[in-house]
C-alpha cells in the first residue's frame, strides 16, 4: 500500500494511503478530521504514557462518535504511522462509508425482498469478518451490523478478506447490538441466535419472511444478554468430535440455508418464523 507523507498547515505530521484504508496522524490533524465529521474512523490509537491534558478534546470528540480508543506501545504507534514524527497518536479509517439502519431496510423494500440481515456480536478477527462479509455478498444479505466497540473494524485486511465483497455489502456500525435488536423486533423481524447449545436445529425453521441472525464472537459465542434478546435460538447439529464451526463457516450455513429456502417454490411444513 503506497503512502503519502506530509505536513498540515501547522506543521504536523500526517500520512494518507492512496489504497482503501486511510491514516491520519498527529493530535490537530486527528482532532480536527472528528471535528469536521467528514471522516468515518474505526479506531484511533494513542501512545501509553500520554497525558489526557493534550488530548482532552480529541477524546471527548471520539466519544462523541463512538470512535473505539485504544492505548499501545510506541513501537505500535511508530509501525502503523509509518514515521516517527506522529506525536502519539494515530487514527484508522474504515475502508468504506458506513450505512444507516434506515437505509438497509429501505433497501430490501426497494428490492422487494423481506429483510435478511446478519448481527455480528464481538467477531474481533478481522478474517473472520471478512470472510463473512463475502458470504453475506454471496447470499444476498441486505445488511451486516457490527458493534463500534470490541469487534474487528473495517480494515484493509478486511477488505482482502472480503475478497472485493465489502465494496458491494451495507454495513452498519452501532453503539448497542441489543437496542438495534430490539429495533429490529419492533419492527416485526424475527431475530435468531446461532447458538450451539440449543437443542433446536435451524433444519426446523422457516427462514423466508423477516431475519436476522446474530452470531457470535469466536470462542465465546453469543453474550449472556444478546442471546437473551434473540426471539430463538437454533443450532448447526455436529457429528463429528468438534462442537462448534467458526463463525464465517456458521455465517455461510446459515446464510445458503436461508438462500435455499427463499429459491423453494411452495409451502413449508417448518416451524414459524420470519413473522410476527
Amino acid at each position: 500500500m503506497e503512502k503519502q507523507y506530509g505536513k498540515d498547515k501547522e506543521g504536523h505530521s500526517t500520512v494518507t494511503d492512496r489504497g482503501k484504508e486511510n491514516v491520519v496522524i498527529g493530535v490537530r490533524p486527528v482532532t480536527e478530521a472528528l471535528r469536521a465529521g467528514g471522516r468515518s474512523f474505526t479506531q484511533i490509537y494513542i501512545q501509553k504514557g500520554r497525558t489526557e491534558t493534550g488530548l482532552k478534546e480529541l477524546i471527548t470528540l471520539a466519544r462523541a462518535n463512538n470512535v473505539r480508543m485504544t492505548h499501545a506501545s510506541r513501537e505500535v504507534i511508530d509501525q502503523l504511522a509509518g514515521t516517527l514524527k506522529h506525536q502519539g497518536v494515530v487514527g484508522l479509517g474504515a475502508v468504506k462509508k458506513l450505512d444507516s439502519l434506515d437505509e438497509v431496510l429501505a433497501h430490501a423494500a426497494r428490492k422487494g425482498e423481506a429483510p435478511f440481515l446478519f448481527l455480528l456480536d464481538e467477531i474481533e478477527d478481522p478474517r473472520n469478518l471478512g470472510a463473512i462479509l463475502r458470504t453475506a455478498e454471496g447470499a444476498g444479505v441486505h445488511g451486516v451490523i457490527i458493534p463500534t466497540r470490541r469487534a474487528a473494524g473495517l480494515t484493509e485486511t478486511v477488505a482482502k478478506t472480503s475478497a472485493g465483497a465489502i465494496e458491494y455489502v451495507r454495513i452498519v456500525q452501532v453503539v448497542n447490538l441489543v437496542q438495534t435488536m430490539e429495533r429490529l423486533k419492533e419492527d416485526n423481524i424475527w431475530v435468531y441466535g446461532l447458538d450451539g447449545t440449543s437443542d433446536d436445529s435451524y433444519f426446523d425453521h422457516d427462514f423466508r419472511g423477516p431475519i436476522a441472525f446474530v452470531l457470535g464472537g469466536e470462542g465465546k459465542g453469543l453474550r449472556p444478554l444478546v442471546a437473551d434478546t434473540c426471539d430463538v435460538k437454533v443450532s448447526i447439529p455436529m457429528r463429528g468430535r468438534i462442537s462448534s464451526l467458526n463463525v464465517s463457516n456458521a455465517a455461510a450455513v446459515i446464510g445458503y440455508e436461508t438462500v435455499r429456502q427463499r429459491l423453494q417454490k411452495g409451502s413449508s411444513k417448518l416451524k414459524a418464523g420470519g413473522s410476527k
